[in-house]
């Protein structure tokens, strides 16, 4: 079994195209990972900003409760005295 010059041409551009494709793969999946993660730092980011928006909203809504609660404290009480007086007045 003899190889020939077309033969080892041929083994030779076998391989020459597997490093090339091999090369260009290892190329364009850094390209695919890099531009992945920079979006997925971007939607994190987004997140982060949303999720301290939405605390904002929650610290504010926890003040309302926690001053009509107050307001309820004061008002309960009178209310039940102006029962029982309209109650005891029957």
């Amino acid at each position: 079994m003899e190889f020939g010059l077309k033969d080892i041409l041929y083994i030779g551009g076998i391989i020459l195209s597997a490093v090339i494709t091999f090369i260009t793969s290892r190329h364009k999946l850094k390209d695919f990972v890099r531009d992945r993660n920079d979006d997925l730092k971007e939607q994190i980011h987004d997140l982060k900003l949303a999720l301290k928006d939405q605390q904002e909203r929650d610290n504010l809504q926890q003040q309302v409760i926690d001053q009509i609660g107050k307001q309820m404290d004061g008002l309960i009480p009178k209310l039940l005295d102006a029962i029982q007086n309209k109650q005891k007045g029957k």
